[in-house]
């Protein structure tokens, strides 16, 4: 009997840590409050706290000038728990809008802009329009994925997270989601992965699960269906969840990425690929085919657990773990795809897509590897700072020196020279007496190209008149020769001379 008590004590205690640890967990998860003209601690505590005198917990987390209740504290900026925060006062922040993303609080009919990091509270309605997306952040960490044409009604709740799916699709890890059929509750399992998971609400009222990582309960009609990795449900409305169905395989011979939010699992950086237009072609691998050595037994189950991969879905992002997506697109599955920037009004830069398979029912699976691309269509500069356009040289070589892009084949003539990493680029040519043309081509990895050219000329050696050098010993001799010349006809005339005599 003392051996069982003592193990009971030893497990009540264990709990007791168990409790207090997961307390400490979710006190440290703090929310933000700006404080607004006129407020004082007070005011503050009894408006936003569920038990206003717990205000002292204001104090841990700030450095206020006084623990006076009636300090004046306009437009500072107070941390609070969220768990002594008023359920309908804890906030999300809306941490990501692209294109056009509206707002609506609770009991209003307007729908509003939104602002980037502006809070939103419990019941706060959230939408997105066509080719847009959103991301909301809750105070726990957890980041929420808003596809396009989605609403959702926000519930932030005390220990997980709640929305209301009224339309549209959302990826999330930790949220719990409702739409009008079904109930879709993600499980923290110890030690496990965090679950990865999207829903989709259809205009039929489907609802569409699919988990990449983790376990995720799906209930509907009383009954529940348990989905780990790699499988999916569909709830019809008033129907159960379906039996799992095997998602569609991860595109080409890449790793999945999971697309959170988070860093991405890979660490080698996927190879450039460098486009001098606005149009990109994408080559989509085909989707493999089933063993054909399975038994009539698994190959009966290919058939209810597997769809036909039908469609394609392609995201193009300025970041490699795409937490902003410029292009997203789903179109009937083909060989080649080809995106056009020039709509989406995309600038020159470095670019990643990655895209993934859906099935006839709508079932997407895990996006591939990203594969990065770099988007170029300005011609690189090309400044030649010697020879001159016009310059004369009277030596067997010139040297041709310059500036462009680093990394750029430039094209003298018949050499070809690649600038170094800082684009100066330098080289030698032999002129031919006379003028002569140079044609300069400086090409960058995308092809863009820009050319210049300049005449330089080839002139005969100058004469030195200094009587130290070769020249002037020769034109010496010729005065010397003159001066022998003109003493030999003297004397020969004066020879003549005494003959007359």
């Amino acid at each position: 009997m003392k051996h069982i008590n003592s193990r009971a004590k030893t497990i009540a205690a264990a709990l007791m840590i168990a409790l207090l640890l997961c307390g400490g967990v979710f006190a440290e998860v703090l929310q933000e409050i700006t404080v607004k003209e006129g407020d004082t601690l007070w005011s503050v505590a009894n408006y936003y706290l569920k038990d206003p005198q717990r205000w002292p917990e204001i104090l841990k987390y700030n450095s206020l000038p006084s623990s006076d209740l009636n300090v004046i504290l306009p437009g500072m900026k107070l941390r609070v728990p969220m768990l002594l925060i008023k359920e309908q006062l804890r906030a999300a922040h809306l941490i990501y809008i692209y294109n056009d993303v509206r707002y609506r609080r609770r009991a209003e009919a307007e729908w509003k802009q939104p602002s980037k990091d502006m809070e939103l509270y419990n019941e706060d309605g959230l939408r997105t329009l066509q080719q847009s997306s959103a991301k909301v952040k809750f105070p726990s960490g957890e980041i929420l994925n808003m596809d396009e044409n989605s609403l959702i009604i926000l519930k932030p709740e005390k220990k997980q997270e709640e929305i209301d799916l009224l339309s549209g699709g959302v990826r999330a890890s930790r949220t719990k989601i409702l739409t009008s059929s079904s109930v879709i509750d993600p499980k923290i399992v110890p030690k496990g992965p965090a679950p990865d998971f999207k829903t989709r609400f259809k205009e039929d009222k489907t609802t569409l699960v699919e988990v990449y990582e983790g376990i995720v309960d799906v209930t509907a009609q009383g009954k529940t269906v348990t989905l780990t990795k790699g499988f999916g449900t569909e709830v019809k409305f008033r129907q159960p969840p379906s039996v799992p169905k095997t998602l569609p395989p991860v595109p080409g011979l890449g790793t999945e990425v999971k697309n959170t939010g988070g860093s991405p699992e890979l660490k080698q950086p996927a190879p450039k690929d460098v486009f001098n237009s606005l149009q990109v072609d994408i080559q989509i691998p085909p989707v493999p085919a089933r063993s054909s050595g399975a038994g009539e037994k698994d190959q009966a189950q290919s058939k209810v657990l597997g769809q036909l991969v039908n469609k394609y879905h392609v995201q193009v992002s300025t970041s490699y773990e795409f937490s902003s997506v410029v292009m997203d697109e789903i179109d009937p599955l083909k060989d080649k795809v080809s995106l056009d920037f020039k709509k989406e009004q995309l600038s020159d830069g470095i670019y990643y897509y990655h895209y993934a398979y859906v099935d006839e029912l709508g079932f997407e699976g895990p996006y591939s590897r990203p594969t990065q691309f770099i988007i170029d269509t300005t011609p690189p500069p090309l400044d030649v700072d010697t020879p001159k356009d016009g310059e004369q040289f009277d030596t067997d070589f010139v040297s041709v020196e310059g500036r462009t892009e680093p990394d750029t084949v430039v094209r003298i003539n018949d050499k070809s020279v690649t600038a170094d990493d800082s684009g100066k680029f330098v080289t030698a040519i032999m002129p031919n007496r006379g003028k002569n043309l140079i044609t300069l081509l400086a090409q960058d990895r995308a092809g863009n190209a820009t050319k210049k050219e300049i005449v330089i000329e080839k002139v005969k050696t100058v004469k030195n008149k200094s009587m130290g050098t070769t020249d002037g010993k020769e034109k010496g001799v010729s005065y010397l020769s003159l001066s022998l010349g003109t003493l030999t006809i003297v004397i020969i005339l004066g020879v003549l001379a005494l003959f007359v005599k």
